[in-house]
């Protein structure tokens, strides 16, 4: 695929230090005018940024160049002199330009964030954005070719009045890794009767509330639990953590207007990807990215095993 014109360039001519943590200032600018966008993000916000695309490009099969992200350093911190800040804005700021080259990225919310707001503004005011269904189509044909038989599920548009929910979600088992929940979440797509399931992270799913709150929907959302500190002890029984979680994604997936979206679509899709399928179609072809949640727990138990009782008891796990 072909780089689209530019029609933004980045630069991070500055930055700030808080409490010894680097903050980069980074600037955008429409090349047809107007003011700049200013956003100061840490590398380690960054590095996450650029997980999250290499995603898209993944998940919608977008033909783009290598990204080249500047690799963390391995025996010294960046901070520890001017020298090396500087010169990790200027391999920033080269990164940002290559990603802006593509418009294909700009549909993504971690960099659409980061545009002026004049092209916000078209959004908010009633502008059609590109929904990327060539892409997603793109992806059905591949996801079809490795799995043979299987049924690749998307959201489909509602016929007549019906007021079928399409996805209906079950959150099954739970384990502990880096300190994290990851929940196992089994969906159930109720028109083409594909039944699946995937592992994700409490964090995730606030990161997807939160860009859907960008888009200023004329209706509430409905409410993300909020983010939970627990110790290992207290972690024992997350029944009622997990009917609140199952309970806020059914109640989101009941807007058709959200299922439809870029974001609830990406997530379907990368949840097919990432997961596996269950019933018939998937003997034999259960997918390798698939966590293998026996062998992680019993990592996750060993490594609890080897500390004292006193650190296992203050140490706050995240779901």
């Amino acid at each position: 695929m072909k780089q689209s014109v530019q029609r933004y360039s980045v630069k991070i001519l500055s930055h700030e230090i808080i409490d010894k943590k680097v903050y980069y200032i980074i600037n955008v600018y429409n090349m047809e005018g107007g003011e700049p966008k200013e956003t100061r993000k840490r590398y380690s916000e960054l590095e996450s940024m650029h997980q999250k695309i290499l995603d898209w490009i993944n998940i919608f099969k977008i033909r783009i160049q290598n990204l080249n992200f500047p690799k963390k350093k391995l025996f010294f911190h960046t901070n520890q002199s001017e020298e090396s800040i500087i010169k990790r804005r200027g391999e920033l700021q080269q990164y940002f330009n290559q990603v802006f080259a593509y418009s294909e990225l700009q549909c993504l919310d971690v960099i659409e964030d980061m545009l002026p707001k004049d092209i916000v503004c078209q959004k908010q005011f009633g502008q059609k954005v590109d929904r990327k269904w060539q892409e997603i189509q793109q992806l059905k044909e591949s996801y079809l070719a490795k799995h043979g038989d299987s049924i690749f599920s998307l959201p489909q548009k509602k016929i007549g009045n019906s007021n079928k929910q399409q996805y209906i979600f079950k959150f099954e088992d739970h384990i502990i890794i880096d300190d994290c929940i990851l929940y196992t979440i089994e969906v159930n797509d109720t028109i083409t009767q594909k039944r699946w399931k995937f592992n994700q992270r409490y964090q995730d799913l606030r990161d997807y509330h939160r860009q859907l709150k960008n888009l200023r929907f004329d209706f509430p959302l409905p409410h993300l639990p909020e983010k939970k500190s627990l110790s290992p002890k207290e972690i024992i029984d997350l029944r009622e953590r997990k009917s609140q979680l199952e309970f806020y994604l059914n109640k989101l997936f009941g807007f058709q207007i959200i299922v439809e979206n870029d974001i609830m679509v990406f997530l379907i899709a990368k949840s097919q990807l990432d997961g596996n399928e269950i019933g018939c179609r998937s003997q034999g072809n259960n997918s390798q990215n698939t966590l293998d949640i026996s062998s992680i727990q019993s990592k996750s138990q060993t490594t609890i095993e080897q500390i004292d009782d006193e650190t296992r008891l203050n140490r706050k796990i995240t779901c």
